[in-house]
């Protein structure tokens, strides 16, 4: 099958591209395997894999050189526009963020608590000099006393503040953080990628040749 008419149109389009030679592989091995307008597509980062493609250039930048002419398409996946995902738990948890982030915020509390030295009496005791405890590790990222981590953490935007606390253990060098808590991470539901109607016209015009 003649793939001619497809493959100039491409070079003639993006012909000042080094990654020409690329971005006529990946259009012809979507046309082999289906992937037209009518097929769901396929995400960007799976491309290379599945296509079983042997790129020499970032998939993504052939990809946008592709869209730009529209030979290929970007189609939004169905389902929501963002997923949350808890660390911690390593699943979806959109609809129960804000009970997850309260859960989370909970561990930390106790990981602060546990990593306090011996109180003096009814007062948390703060160690002067030598390694910071998880305490001021948070207190310092928040800008509070060491005293008010824990209410601190309770009240307010509890996925911001989750985050924050996370960020600052891991960047700390004297406190591990534990596994029972963990980032809320959101992220926008991946396009997938097929040959536009007007690019498998081409194709089909060489078959009817």
């Amino acid at each position: 099958m003649s793939k001619q008419h497809a493959e100039r149109y491409i070079r003639v389009q993006k012909q000042n591209t080094r990654s020409v030679d690329e971005q006529v592989q990946i259009s012809h091995t979507m046309w082999e395997s289906g992937i037209g307008p009518d097929a769901d597509g396929i995400k960007k980062d799976d491309l290379e894999d599945e296509l079983q493609l042997d790129l020499d250039f970032n998939i993504e930048t052939s990809v946008r050189h592709l869209t730009e002419i529209d030979a290929l398409e970007g189609n939004a996946p169905s389902g929501p526009d963002f997923y949350a995902i808890s660390e911690s738990r390593d699943e979806i948890v959109l609809g129960r963020i804000d009970e997850v982030a309260v859960d989370d915020i909970g561990s930390i509390i106790e990981h602060v608590q546990d990593n306090d030295p011996p109180r003096e009496g009814d007062e948390v005791a703060v160690t002067d000099g030598g390694e910071p405890t998880l305490r001021g590790i948070l207190a310092d990222e928040f800008d509070i006393i060491p005293t008010a981590v824990e209410q601190y953490l309770r009240v307010g935007d509890h996925v911001e503040k989750l985050n924050a606390a996370v960020e600052a253990i891991e960047d700390s060098d004297t406190v591990a953080a534990r596994d029972d808590y963990g980032r809320i991470i959101f992220r926008r539901g991946a396009y997938r990628y097929r040959l536009t109607e007007e690019q498998a016209n081409r194709y089909k015009q060489e078959q009817e040749v």
